[in-house]
Protein backbone atom coordinates (compact mmCIF):
# COMPACT_ATOMS: atom_id res chain seq x y z
CA UNK A 1 0.00 0.00 0.00
CA UNK A 2 1.30 3.14 -1.36
CA UNK A 3 1.84 5.68 1.91
CA UNK A 4 -1.10 7.71 0.41
CA UNK A 5 -3.40 4.56 0.36
CA UNK A 6 -3.54 5.19 4.53
CA UNK A 7 -7.11 6.31 5.78
CA UNK A 8 -6.26 7.65 9.29
CA UNK A 9 -8.54 8.37 12.07
CA UNK A 10 -7.06 10.82 14.73
CA UNK A 11 -8.78 11.21 17.86
CA UNK A 12 -8.61 13.73 20.20
CA UNK A 13 -9.47 13.63 23.80
CA UNK A 14 -10.63 16.18 25.52
CA UNK A 15 -11.59 17.43 28.98
CA UNK A 16 -12.18 20.88 29.57
CA UNK A 17 -10.08 21.90 27.33
CA UNK A 18 -11.89 24.34 24.96
CA UNK A 19 -8.69 26.63 25.03
CA UNK A 20 -6.26 24.25 23.11
CA UNK A 21 -9.05 22.86 20.62
CA UNK A 22 -8.46 26.04 18.24
CA UNK A 23 -5.22 25.59 17.76
CA UNK A 24 -5.16 21.58 17.63
CA UNK A 25 -8.13 20.60 15.85
CA UNK A 26 -6.93 23.65 13.56
CA UNK A 27 -3.48 22.34 12.88
CA UNK A 28 -4.95 18.63 12.20
CA UNK A 29 -7.68 19.83 9.62
CA UNK A 30 -4.31 21.25 7.62
CA UNK A 31 -2.63 18.03 7.54
CA UNK A 32 -1.66 17.27 3.95
CA UNK A 33 -2.15 13.59 4.05
CA UNK A 34 -4.63 13.00 1.56
CA UNK A 35 -6.94 10.61 3.40
CA UNK A 36 -8.33 11.09 7.02
CA UNK A 37 -11.01 12.27 9.46
CA UNK A 38 -10.92 13.75 12.80
CA UNK A 39 -12.91 12.44 15.93
CA UNK A 40 -12.76 14.66 18.79
CA UNK A 41 -13.91 12.28 22.70
CA UNK A 42 -15.00 14.77 24.91
CA UNK A 43 -14.81 13.24 28.39
CA UNK A 44 -18.03 14.99 29.93
CA UNK A 45 -16.15 18.16 29.40
CA UNK A 46 -18.23 21.47 31.59
CA UNK A 47 -16.40 24.46 29.58
CA UNK A 48 -18.86 24.43 26.34
CA UNK A 49 -16.36 22.79 24.48
CA UNK A 50 -18.35 19.89 22.78
CA UNK A 51 -20.66 23.06 21.53
CA UNK A 52 -17.78 25.15 20.49
CA UNK A 53 -16.44 22.50 18.42
CA UNK A 54 -19.97 21.41 16.85
CA UNK A 55 -20.28 25.16 15.58
CA UNK A 56 -16.62 25.94 14.60
CA UNK A 57 -15.63 22.54 12.72
CA UNK A 58 -18.24 21.57 10.68
CA UNK A 59 -15.53 18.72 9.14
CA UNK A 60 -14.98 17.42 12.93
CA UNK A 61 -17.06 14.62 14.51
CA UNK A 62 -18.06 15.18 17.75
CA UNK A 63 -18.11 11.76 20.42
CA UNK A 64 -19.66 13.43 23.92
CA UNK A 65 -18.84 11.12 26.43
CA UNK A 66 -22.09 10.90 29.36
CA UNK A 67 -18.85 10.57 32.01
CA UNK A 68 -15.29 11.03 32.56
CA UNK A 69 -13.33 7.59 31.29
CA UNK A 70 -10.04 9.58 31.53
CA UNK A 71 -7.40 8.56 29.17
CA UNK A 72 -7.95 5.06 28.24
CA UNK A 73 -11.27 4.63 28.66
CA UNK A 74 -11.87 8.04 26.50
CA UNK A 75 -8.94 6.66 23.97
CA UNK A 76 -10.64 3.52 23.83
CA UNK A 77 -14.29 4.78 23.14
CA UNK A 78 -12.81 7.02 20.17
CA UNK A 79 -10.93 4.10 18.91
CA UNK A 80 -14.06 2.11 18.46
CA UNK A 81 -15.74 5.01 16.39
CA UNK A 82 -12.67 5.18 14.21
CA UNK A 83 -12.58 1.41 13.64
CA UNK A 84 -16.12 1.87 12.28
CA UNK A 85 -15.15 4.72 10.09
CA UNK A 86 -13.08 2.47 8.15
CA UNK A 87 -9.65 4.01 9.42
CA UNK A 88 -6.66 1.92 8.29
CA UNK A 89 -4.45 3.18 10.97
CA UNK A 90 -5.51 5.59 14.41
CA UNK A 91 -3.68 8.00 15.62
CA UNK A 92 -4.42 9.48 19.50
CA UNK A 93 -3.02 12.99 19.45
CA UNK A 94 -3.21 15.12 23.00
CA UNK A 95 -5.71 18.10 22.73
CA UNK A 96 -2.91 20.61 23.88
CA UNK A 97 -0.80 20.14 20.76
CA UNK A 98 -0.40 21.97 17.40
CA UNK A 99 0.81 19.39 14.48
CA UNK A 100 3.14 20.03 11.24
CA UNK A 101 1.03 19.93 7.81
CA UNK A 102 2.96 16.83 6.90
CA UNK A 103 3.05 14.47 10.54
CA UNK A 104 0.84 11.88 8.65
CA UNK A 105 2.57 11.58 5.12
CA UNK A 106 5.34 11.25 7.38
CA UNK A 107 4.14 8.91 9.60
CA UNK A 108 2.15 6.68 6.84
CA UNK A 109 5.49 6.92 4.61
CA UNK A 110 7.15 4.10 7.45
CA UNK A 111 3.76 1.89 8.00
CA UNK A 112 3.84 1.67 4.25
CA UNK A 113 7.56 1.21 4.16
CA UNK A 114 7.55 -2.20 6.22
CA UNK A 115 4.45 -4.62 6.69
CA UNK A 116 6.08 -5.61 10.19
CA UNK A 117 5.50 -2.14 11.87
CA UNK A 118 2.57 -1.71 13.37
CA UNK A 119 3.10 1.19 15.69
CA UNK A 120 5.07 4.39 14.95
CA UNK A 121 5.73 7.66 16.64
CA UNK A 122 6.39 11.45 15.66
CA UNK A 123 9.06 13.62 17.25
CA UNK A 124 7.52 15.66 19.98
CA UNK A 125 9.30 19.39 20.90
CA UNK A 126 7.70 21.85 23.74
CA UNK A 127 5.91 24.34 21.91
CA UNK A 128 6.88 27.20 23.89
CA UNK A 129 11.03 25.91 22.83
CA UNK A 130 10.20 24.17 19.55
CA UNK A 131 13.91 23.80 18.94
CA UNK A 132 14.15 21.80 22.19
CA UNK A 133 12.79 17.98 21.75
CA UNK A 134 10.39 16.64 24.40
CA UNK A 135 10.40 13.11 23.01
CA UNK A 136 13.04 11.82 20.35
CA UNK A 137 12.20 7.78 21.07
CA UNK A 138 11.10 6.17 23.92
CA UNK A 139 13.27 3.30 26.26
CA UNK A 140 12.23 0.73 28.61
CA UNK A 141 15.47 -0.26 30.66
CA UNK A 142 13.84 -3.74 32.23
CA UNK A 143 16.19 -4.32 34.78
CA UNK A 144 16.17 -1.41 36.47
CA UNK A 145 12.22 -0.26 35.57
CA UNK A 146 13.24 2.64 34.16
CA UNK A 147 11.17 4.72 31.75
CA UNK A 148 12.36 7.85 29.86
CA UNK A 149 11.99 9.95 26.84
CA UNK A 150 15.46 9.72 24.69
CA UNK A 151 16.73 12.68 23.76
CA UNK A 152 15.10 15.17 26.46
CA UNK A 153 15.58 18.69 26.55
CA UNK A 154 18.37 18.12 23.45
CA UNK A 155 18.34 20.47 20.41
CA UNK A 156 16.86 19.14 16.78
CA UNK A 157 19.86 20.52 15.54
CA UNK A 158 21.83 17.80 17.51
CA UNK A 159 20.51 15.08 16.06
CA UNK A 160 20.34 13.05 18.79
CA UNK A 161 17.26 11.53 17.89
CA UNK A 162 17.75 9.32 14.52
CA UNK A 163 14.41 7.57 12.81
CA UNK A 164 14.03 3.40 13.64
CA UNK A 165 13.17 1.18 16.45
CA UNK A 166 11.62 2.63 20.13
CA UNK A 167 10.51 0.65 22.95
CA UNK A 168 7.90 2.58 23.10
CA UNK A 169 5.58 5.54 21.68
CA UNK A 170 4.49 8.59 23.87
CA UNK A 171 0.36 8.81 23.73
CA UNK A 172 0.76 12.21 22.99
CA UNK A 173 0.67 11.32 19.64
CA UNK A 174 0.82 7.49 18.77
CA UNK A 175 0.06 5.92 15.21
CA UNK A 176 -0.81 2.66 15.15
CA UNK A 177 -2.39 -0.02 12.56
CA UNK A 178 -6.18 -0.36 13.03
CA UNK A 179 -5.27 -4.64 13.06
CA UNK A 180 -3.02 -3.36 15.83
CA UNK A 181 -5.63 -1.72 18.25
CA UNK A 182 -8.07 -4.79 17.46
CA UNK A 183 -5.91 -7.32 18.42
CA UNK A 184 -4.39 -5.75 21.59
CA UNK A 185 -8.04 -4.40 22.55
CA UNK A 186 -7.16 -0.70 22.35
CA UNK A 187 -5.50 0.62 26.10
CA UNK A 188 -5.48 -1.21 29.32
CA UNK A 189 -8.31 0.90 31.10
CA UNK A 190 -6.51 -0.57 35.01
CA UNK A 191 -4.07 2.56 34.46
CA UNK A 192 -5.48 5.68 35.95
CA UNK A 193 -3.56 7.91 33.80
CA UNK A 194 0.61 7.85 32.31
CA UNK A 195 1.69 4.57 31.46
CA UNK A 196 -0.82 3.57 28.49
CA UNK A 197 1.17 3.88 26.43
CA UNK A 198 4.03 2.07 27.36
CA UNK A 199 2.13 -0.86 28.43
CA UNK A 200 0.62 -0.76 24.58
CA UNK A 201 3.67 -0.91 23.34
CA UNK A 202 4.60 -3.38 25.20
CA UNK A 203 2.13 -5.69 24.77
CA UNK A 204 2.50 -5.16 20.71
CA UNK A 205 6.14 -5.87 20.76
CA UNK A 206 4.92 -9.39 22.78
CA UNK A 207 2.71 -10.13 19.70
CA UNK A 208 5.63 -9.14 17.44
CA UNK A 209 4.62 -5.95 16.04
CA UNK A 210 7.51 -3.55 14.79
CA UNK A 211 7.69 0.11 16.72
CA UNK A 212 9.72 2.81 15.12
CA UNK A 213 10.47 6.94 15.95
CA UNK A 214 10.08 9.08 12.83
CA UNK A 215 11.24 12.48 13.36
CA UNK A 216 10.15 13.47 9.96
CA UNK A 217 6.56 14.14 11.85
CA UNK A 218 6.40 17.14 13.85
CA UNK A 219 4.16 17.76 17.01
CA UNK A 220 4.80 20.58 19.37
CA UNK A 221 3.30 20.18 22.48
CA UNK A 222 2.00 22.28 25.87
CA UNK A 223 3.41 19.77 28.01
CA UNK A 224 1.28 18.69 30.94
CA UNK A 225 -0.89 21.27 30.52
CA UNK A 226 -3.61 19.29 31.19
CA UNK A 227 -2.90 17.94 34.64
CA UNK A 228 -1.50 21.49 36.80
CA UNK A 229 1.74 21.67 35.47
CA UNK A 230 5.11 19.77 35.66
CA UNK A 231 5.72 20.14 39.21
CA UNK A 232 2.40 19.08 40.14
CA UNK A 233 1.46 16.75 42.76
CA UNK A 234 -1.39 14.98 40.81
CA UNK A 235 1.15 14.48 37.95
CA UNK A 236 4.45 13.83 40.80
CA UNK A 237 1.43 10.93 42.40
CA UNK A 238 0.56 9.07 38.99
CA UNK A 239 3.39 8.90 37.24
CA UNK A 240 5.08 7.08 40.05
CA UNK A 241 2.13 4.71 40.54
CA UNK A 242 1.09 4.58 37.18
CA UNK A 243 4.87 3.14 36.62
CA UNK A 244 4.66 1.18 39.12
CA UNK A 245 1.53 -0.97 37.67
CA UNK A 246 3.07 -1.43 34.98
CA UNK A 247 5.87 -3.37 36.19
CA UNK A 248 3.59 -5.51 38.06
CA UNK A 249 1.79 -5.87 34.79
CA UNK A 250 4.92 -6.71 32.56
CA UNK A 251 7.85 -7.94 34.95
CA UNK A 252 8.32 -11.75 35.71
CA UNK A 253 8.22 -12.17 39.55
CA UNK A 254 12.10 -12.93 39.62
CA UNK A 255 12.73 -9.72 38.04
CA UNK A 256 10.42 -7.37 40.53
CA UNK A 257 13.07 -7.05 43.60
CA UNK A 258 15.62 -5.44 40.86
CA UNK A 259 13.46 -2.98 38.94
CA UNK A 260 11.84 -2.15 42.11
CA UNK A 261 15.26 -1.13 43.85
CA UNK A 262 15.75 0.44 40.78
CA UNK A 263 12.43 2.41 40.62
CA UNK A 264 12.62 3.78 44.04
CA UNK A 265 16.26 5.15 43.07
CA UNK A 266 14.21 7.15 40.12
CA UNK A 267 11.76 8.10 42.17
CA UNK A 268 13.50 9.05 45.30
CA UNK A 269 15.80 11.31 42.90
CA UNK A 270 12.83 13.00 41.72
CA UNK A 271 11.30 13.24 45.23
CA UNK A 272 14.06 15.30 46.35
CA UNK A 273 14.61 17.19 43.41
CA UNK A 274 10.41 18.46 43.64
CA UNK A 275 11.33 18.82 47.48
CA UNK A 276 14.78 20.77 46.84
CA UNK A 277 12.79 22.76 44.45
CA UNK A 278 10.11 24.02 47.16
CA UNK A 279 7.41 21.55 46.09
CA UNK A 280 6.88 19.54 49.26
CA UNK A 281 4.04 18.75 48.52
CA UNK A 282 4.50 16.88 45.07
CA UNK A 283 7.12 15.36 46.69
CA UNK A 284 4.97 13.79 49.07
CA UNK A 285 2.48 12.60 46.59
CA UNK A 286 5.66 10.33 45.28
CA UNK A 287 5.60 8.69 48.53
CA UNK A 288 1.98 8.20 48.77
CA UNK A 289 2.03 6.80 45.17
CA UNK A 290 4.27 3.60 46.91
CA UNK A 291 2.26 3.09 49.59
CA UNK A 292 -0.86 2.98 47.34
CA UNK A 293 0.87 0.64 44.91
CA UNK A 294 1.79 -1.60 47.98
CA UNK A 295 -1.79 -2.02 48.96
CA UNK A 296 -2.47 -2.98 45.45
CA UNK A 297 -5.17 0.79 44.87
CA UNK A 298 -5.26 0.88 41.23
CA UNK A 299 -8.04 2.66 38.97
CA UNK A 300 -9.86 5.92 39.45
CA UNK A 301 -9.30 7.46 43.17
CA UNK A 302 -12.45 8.04 45.00
CA UNK A 303 -13.41 11.60 44.90
CA UNK A 304 -11.17 12.59 42.37
CA UNK A 305 -11.74 14.15 38.80
CA UNK A 306 -9.02 15.17 36.26
CA UNK A 307 -8.01 14.25 32.40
Amino acid sequence: MASGGFRFGVVVLNWNGRDFLDDCLSSVLASDHPDFFVLLVDNASTDGSVEWVQGAFEGVEVLALPRNLRFAGGNNAGIERALQRGADAIVLLNNDTRVDPGWLRALAEVLAAEEGVGVVGPRICYFDEPELIWYGGGRFIRPLGWVFHRALRRRVDERADPAGPTDWVSGCALAARAEVWRRLGGLDESYYIYAEDVDFCLRARRMGVEIRYQPAALVLHKVSASVGGAVSAFKAYHKSRAGLHLLRRHLRVWELPGALAGRAVHDGAVALRLLAGGHGGAAAAVLRAWVDAARGRVGFPVGEDGP
